[in-house]
């Protein structure tokens, strides 16, 4: 297309000269050049419009522009405000929390321990008299699963440890002398031995005993405490064999077995008494359930003579023993 103004040639496709700025109507044609150098003009033949029918405009037509443009920032507006008005409805909802006063922020490093020799004293002598009464570890929790070992002093030298359902039963001597406060602990436990010991609190802040052995210098520090046992209940679907119930025991009646009807069992070896709960078997086995740290479970052979006086329990035989020695026995 010829420009009528500059007569250079420009785009079909411009509207506006870019040589002299002349605006081009797209209804005229500009062609033909005269001979005075002017350019005749004269209008399209509408049915030459065809020829531009599929133009298609290489940018945003001003209208279109415009509809982008502020399709763009509605987007953008809705989008704000949907953020803000999530915050004011999350700040206006939010529950204050407030820390109590006796809470600390900071988080000890370390457990605490305790520290008898802090505790005002108001023990004046140290006596075996001091031991009486029931004593465990400072450091032990105990759980409803799981139990720790009391130890108690009794007077005239008799010691118990309660462990769970089992009591382990000992005996402890007065070795001090002019110099250290000692004692002697015969029990089959880990305690076993000779220590100094010494008893150090009051009735306020309580008891703390603490035992050196003699021999290795292992340090242990009780509390003083109420000595706790533990009972389990019946195991589900307890059966019973009416030939197990009663008493029995070896014949230097050192170990032995009580099988109740309600599902208790109590067993002796030496000195040492397990109190649990039982079940028998079609298999000929009683499964026996007791506790020390935790609960344990056992499952034992046995097998009841025909007379129903001897009992064998794991290749050991137990005789059934009268109600009369039975109660002479729990006196």
């Amino acid at each position: 297309m010829i420009c009528p103004r500059c007569a250079k040639e420009i785009p079909d496709t411009e509207t506006l000269c870019p040589f002299c700025m002349q605006e081009i109507d797209r209804n005229f044609e500009f062609n033909n050049f005269r001979e005075d150098g002017f350019v005749q003009i004269r209008a399209k033949d509408s049915a030459n419009v065809s020829e531009n029918q599929n133009y298609k405009p290489k940018y945003f037509d001003i209208s279109e522009y415009n509809i982008f443009v502020i399709a763009v920032i509605f987007v953008l507006a809705v989008s704000v405000f949907t953020v803000f008005s999530l915050r004011f409805v999350q700040k206006r909802n939010a529950v204050e929390q407030k820390i109590p006063k006796y809470i600390s922020t900071q988080a000890p490093t370390e457990a605490p321990t305790e520290k008898p020799t802090e505790i005002p004293n108001s023990i004046k002598k140290q006596e075996i008299k001091n031991l009486y009464g029931s004593w465990k570890l400072s450091t032990d929790e105990e759980e409803k699963y799981n139990a720790v070992p009391y130890y108690t002093f009794v007077e005239g030298g008799y010691l118990q440890e309660n462990y769970g359902t089992i009591i382990v039963k000992g005996s402890f001597k007065d070795i001090s002398d002019k110099d250290e406060a000692g004692v002697y602990l015969s029990i089959d436990s880990g305690i076993k031995g000779a220590y100094d010991f010494e008893v150090k609190g009051n009735n306020k802040d309580g008891y703390y005993l603490t035992l050196v052995n003699r021999t290795s210098g292992n340090t242990y520090v009780f509390k003083k405490t109420d000595a706790q046992m533990k009972k389990l209940g019946t195991i589900s679907g307890y059966r019973t064999d009416r030939k197990l119930l009663g008493s029995w025991l070896t014949k230097d009646k050192k170990k032995g077995y009580k099988f109740s009807k309600n599902g208790r069992m109590e067993r002796k070896s030496v000195n040492t008494y397990t109190y649990g709960v039982y079940t028998v078997d079609t298999k000929g086995e009683v499964i026996i359930k007791y506790m020390k740290e935790e609960i344990s479970t056992v499952n034992l052979n046995y097998k009841v003579s025909p007379d129903g006086k001897k009992l064998t329990i794991n290749n050991v035989t137990y005789y059934k023993t009268s109600k009369k020695a039975a109660k002479k026995k729990s006196r």
